[in-house]
This record gives structure tokens, sequence and C-alpha cells, in this order.
């Protein structure tokens, strides 16, 4: 009896996880995409009545990001290649990535706190199965994480791009060239038709990486040692 195969259109989303540049935070940008499960049905269509397989989302997520292998922050390294580490979670059966769980918890890995903003791009299950194939041929290829060329954000604007057909800009100069920045990137793709914001985080997007990553801290570190030398003096 043939085998029949179905739902390969049926509606799916990729989840875009978003940590805001804010208060002295770097911020990050991961990826989010759904698990599926086959399940067998019937079809009495067209008279055929062979079995069906069938994709059905099964509410658990397979999550990528990008990181440095140290991930200290400063201007001079900005455009320089630092050894990257790529994560893909969950690495054990008895460890569960959902959408609650990034909503409520954050990713598991880093961060240690909820995510600031979640956006959702409709997908279906042929465009989940190449995100998740060229995002595996991003992690093979094991390239160096450069602030400028190569970063968090980058990791996930690459695929998505192509995923969409549209440009995403999302660079900002901070102080020796350009880089893509998380609060431009949140910005941009929540503008996208289709995208839906499940976990809003305009307050925090609109500010920029200079201001609010740079600034911030070169501010709150004098007024720190400013603070320590005035108790010093008592």
């Amino acid at each position: 009896m043939p085998l029949s195969f179905a739902g390969r259109n049926r509606a799916s989303d990729i989840y875009i996880i978003y940590y805001a540049t804010y208060k002295g935070k770097t911020g990050h940008i991961g990826i989010a995409v759904d698990n599926y499960k086959i399940i067998f049905r019937e079809n009495s269509k067209g008279g055929d009545t062979g079995p069906v397989a069938d994709t059905v989302p099964t509410g658990e997520l397979s999550y990528y990001d990008l990181w440095p292998n140290d991930d200290y922050f400063s201007v001079g390294r900005t455009g320089k290649d630092i050894p990257a580490v790529y994560y893909k979670l969950p690495v054990s059966t008895t460890e569960e990535i959902t959408l609650n769980s990034l909503y409520d918890k954050g990713i598991p890995h880093k961060e240690n706190y909820p995510t600031d903003g979640l956006l959702k791009v409709p997908t279906n299950w042929n465009q989940d199965q190449w995100v998740k194939n060229f995002l595996d041929s991003m992690v093979s290829a094991n390239r160096d994480f450069n602030a400028q060329k190569f970063n968090c954000t980058d990791f996930v604007r690459i695929p998505l791009e192509t995923l969409l057909d549209q440009e995403l800009k999302c660079r900002e100069f901070i102080l020796v060239g350009w880089s893509s920045t998380p609060n431009k990137f949140y910005r941009k793709l929540r503008k996208v038709k289709g995208v839906e914001v499940i976990k809003n985080a305009d307050d925090k997007a609109h500010r920029s990486f200079i201001g609010q990553r740079v600034i911030y801290k070169i501010f709150h570190h004098s007024k720190k040692i400013k603070h320590i030398h005035e108790n010093q003096t008592i």
C-alpha cells in the first residue's frame, strides 16, 4: 500500500530571541525553530485509502546562537576575529525548550533572566527544515566571531534575509566601525510584514548601542570610581 506524505505546508513558526542592549548590557540575538513529530493517518481523498505520514509541531524548539569564547566587550576588539562558540540546544532529551520557557526563563545556557523580546516569523515545515540545515552548516563551518563582520546578530540575520527574501539592515556605527546590533535588528524585523510580536521590548529597543553599552559603561564606571575615592577619603 503506498505511503503518502502531508503537512509540509502546515503553518509553523520560527522565533527570534532578543536581549536588549540596555544599561550596560551588550544584548544578544538567538533563533529557535519548531521541532516536529510524524504521525500516521488514513487518507480517503480521491479513493486512496493508504496511510498518510503527517508532520506536526511538538511544541518543543531547537535553539541556536553564537557567542565569542571570551565574552568581554572592548572597542579595541570590535574588528578582530575571536574563536566562536556555537550552541544548538537542547543537547539532552531530558531538557526541553519551549516558547513558554524562553518567555518566562530565557535561554538556558546564558544570561539567566527572561528574554526582553520575542518575535514570531511564520513559516512551514519545508522552510523550517531549510533554516535548520542552514544554521547547522554555519555551526559546522565554525567561523570566528567578529563584532563587525560576524556577530550573534549576523548569525541570525543571514538565514532570515534569505528566508524572507529581503535585506535586514541593522548596522550601527560604534566608534571604530559598523556592526549589526541586537536593538536595531529587533526594530527592523518587527516591521516586516507577517512578523508577530510575542513579547514587546520597544521600550528598550529604540536605544543605541553606543549610548547604552559604551557611554553608559563609561559614565557609571566613573561614578563608581568617584564613590570609592570619596569613601577612602572619609
